[in-house]
């Protein structure tokens, strides 16, 4: 083939990956329809989409039914946030390229990366391939390819491919990221219409109000092993999509099997943010956030055990509040840190007077900002930013009192 004939069907494949990812309505259907339409010159043995926080990188979900063995991700997740390899996410967001090669990373000496010693060359694959999706206002996920003996050499064509759809596919995933709202099914019930749980002697325990189930809590060994579930956390964690699972339910409510989730099971966000608060150096907390099936974003908050038994991390895992909703509202349009700031007061239900003395600055001023806030948004006054912007990530409440201070 011809240069001009390589460069055709480059064109080609972008285009058709373009067009999948901006008509997907779920991250399933995004990452199945852009590797359908890159397969023929990516090819790969085992693939993975992920997405993440874009201001802290950390792992919100994705799609892992053709990712490696649900047994080797807690130990990936492990290398990526804890232990540290090449190819990491951050490294690739500071690089002037968005694509890494781990071969080429490690000068073809494989054995000095920890993931190729212990994932890659086990399950026989030869290397492995990751394309960062991100955009002018941050990193909003990646694929993760792993390429096998009988895979297409990732050669000229391949790489062009990547390059080329790193940034269009990390606009269309901020926008899909935008379009999940935080009660995903808007209702008020239980998690998949269930409004309690089984407790220890078999009875049912009532959830706050009949909604949002009590924060649960995990506790991970030093393998992140489950030791120990608090009662709610069946139905937290029955929300946050494991490997080998579609993100959107199929069926009806179904009894919560913890054995499922106790052989390598668990949520990949949840292995993430339990791996990132044992990092060296790492404060003794962290949290995050993660995109469950139905109820749109939870926060996930980690700290490290230090204790005599065999946990050595504690996970919580809640309804996410305003703070996430209102960050990842920032980060995906843009705001400066000023303009955050103001959006977020607006948000509580502040007017500009209560504006102007919290932060500091004149009427005129505060005007200012909420005026590049309205361009960068897409509306034309603060009516519209709670109603056309924050109502798709939060709940009622919180936009009941946004709304009130409307003046």
């Amino acid at each position: 083939m011809t240069r001009y004939g390589e460069a055709g069907r480059v064109g080609r494949i972008r285009d058709a990956a373009v067009r999948a990812a901006a008509e997907a309505n779920g991250v399933d259907e995004f990452f199945d329809g852009v590797m359908q339409a890159v397969h023929p010159v990516l090819g790969s043995d085992v693939w993975a989409g992920i997405t993440v926080d874009p201001v802290t990188l950390m792992n919100t979900g994705g799609h892992y039914r053709h990712a490696v063995p649900v047994r080797y991700l807690p130990r990936m997740l492990d290398i990526e946030y804890r232990e540290g390899d090449v190819n990491g996410l951050p490294q690739l967001a500071r690089g002037a390229v968005p694509v890494g090669v781990l071969g080429e990373a490690v000068g073809g000496v494989r054995d000095r990366s920890p993931r190729y010693r212990d994932i890659i060359r086990p399950l026989g694959l030869t290397d492995e391939v990751r394309i960062l999706l991100s955009d002018r206002y941050g990193v909003w996920g990646a694929l993760i390819l792993g390429t096998g003996r009988d895979t297409p050499p990732y050669g000229p064509e391949a790489a062009a491919v990547a390059r080329a759809i790193a940034r269009p596919l990390g606009e269309s995933l901020r926008r899909l990221h935008l379009a999940r709202r935080a009660g995903a099914d808007g209702s008020t019930d239980g998690v998949n219409g269930v409004n309690g749980v089984d407790g220890a002697d078999g009875s049912v325990l009532a959830l706050p109000g009949g909604g949002v189930p009590a924060p649960a809590l995990v506790l991970l060994d030093d393998a992140y092993a489950p030791v120990q579930l608090s009662p709610t956390a069946g139905l937290w964690l029955d929300e946050l999509p494991a490997p080998g699972e579609p993100a959107a339910r199929t069926g009806t409510a179904e009894r919560w099997d913890p054995a499922r989730r106790t052989e390598g099971g668990l949520p990949p966000a949840l292995y993430g943010v339990a791996a990132a608060v044992r990092a060296p150096g790492a404060s003794g907390s962290l949290a995050s956030w993660a995109h469950t099936r139905t109820r749109g974003r939870v926060r996930l908050h980690a700290w490290r055990l230090d204790g005599q038994g065999p946990a050595r991390v504690a996970v919580a895992v809640e309804a996410a509040g305003p703070g996430e909703h209102i960050a990842l509202i920032t980060a995906a349009h843009g705001l400066t840190a000023r303009e955050a700031e103001i959006t977020a007061l607006v948000l509580q239900g502040h007017a500009t007077a209560d504006i102007s003395r919290l932060t500091r600055l004149s009427p005129y001023t505060v005007q200012e900002h909420l005026t590049s806030v309205f361009d960068k948004t897409g509306v034309r006054s603060r009516r519209d930013l709670v109603a056309t912007l924050f109502a798709r990530h939060s709940t009622p409440r919180v936009l009941d009192d946004a709304t009130a201070a409307d003046h």
